[in-house]
Parts: C-alpha cells; sequence; structure tokens
C-alpha cells in the first residue's frame, strides 16, 4: 500500500500542470480597432505599405484599400507612449485563427513590427499579464507574450 502511494505521488508530481483558469491573462483594457478612413493617419499607412506593399491599394486580386485596415494603440510597456496595432479585414484574408495584424513601437524611423498575430477586430484585449514590463495581448485566438525584444505566439486552449 505504501508503494501505491508513493507511485501516485510521484506521478502527481511529474504530471505538468494543468492551467487553472485563474492562471489565464486576464483582459484589462480593449485594444480598440477603429477603421483608419481616408484622410490623414499617414504614420499608419506606412506602416501598412512597409507589410503589405503588394497588397495596399494595387491591383492584385487580393489588394485593399484604407477601409479594410483597422488600427488602434494600448501603452504595452508602460512608457507614457502607445504602441500600435494594425489588422487587415479585407474578405478573403481571414484565415482559420481571424484577420492578420501586427504590433508595433514607435521608433526615431517610424513604427517598427514587434509582434505579428491573427484576430478579430473586437477580440483584442491588453491583459494583466506583464513580462518583461510588456502587457500580454489577447487576440482571441492566440496570447502574444514579450520575449526578448518581441512578441511571441502562444496558442490558446
Amino acid at each position: 500500500m505504501r508503494h501505491a502511494h508513493a507511485l501516485i505521488a510521484l506521478t502527481l508530481l511529474l504530471s505538468p500542470p494543468a492551467l487553472a483558469q485563474e492562471d489565464q491573462p486576464r483582459p484589462v483594457g480593449q485594444i480598440a480597432l477603429l477603421p483608419i478612413g481616408d484622410s490623414g493617419r499617414e504614420d499608419i499607412v506606412g506602416l501598412v505599405k512597409t507589410h503589405w506593399r503588394p497588397y495596399f491599394q494595387t491591383q492584385d486580386p487580393l489588394a485593399f484599400d484604407r477601409d479594410s485596415v483597422r488600427a488602434g494603440r494600448f501603452d504595452l510597456d508602460h512608457d507614457g507612449r502607445a504602441e500600435l496595432v494594425v489588422m487587415v479585414t479585407k474578405t478573403g484574408w481571414e484565415a482559420e485563427k481571424g484577420f492578420p495584424l501586427v504590433v508595433a513601437a514607435w521608433t526615431d524611423k517610424g513604427w517598427s513590427a514587434i509582434g505579428w498575430s491573427w484576430g478579430d477586430e473586437d477580440t483584442v484585449f491588453a491583459t494583466d499579464q506583464i513580462i518583461g514590463n510588456w502587457r500580454t495581448i489577447d487576440t482571441g485566438t492566440q496570447y502574444l507574450r514579450w520575449d526578448r525584444g518581441l512578441y511571441g505566439r502562444v496558442e490558446k486552449n
């Protein structure tokens, strides 16, 4: 009987811990992704042109314009300056995990991508989890967690 108890204890010790619901990051604020409109926002357009040049305002079958670009800002690293989240919401761009999005930080040369993911425009939240002074982002289907200077994707269960 003593061996059975030891075996059970050893099994429990070596089993990976189940993530309890309370261990999951909780939302602290929605990153509202809104249309960028037809005027202004040239800094955002610059980021879009950098990463989606073959498709932004071109004749490509998958082309999109400003009407399909959503953007939101949130101070993710507590430095007093908001980072930028940009999503392409054009029909045909949606994948199993949502629409493509990029997270960017402002530099002296403009917006610089620091993370990529997928999500839906109404499901992107900054969370209470902070790693290296950066908030984890919940995209609805994935978490973006800070990892050595960039956001890394972690699938949600």
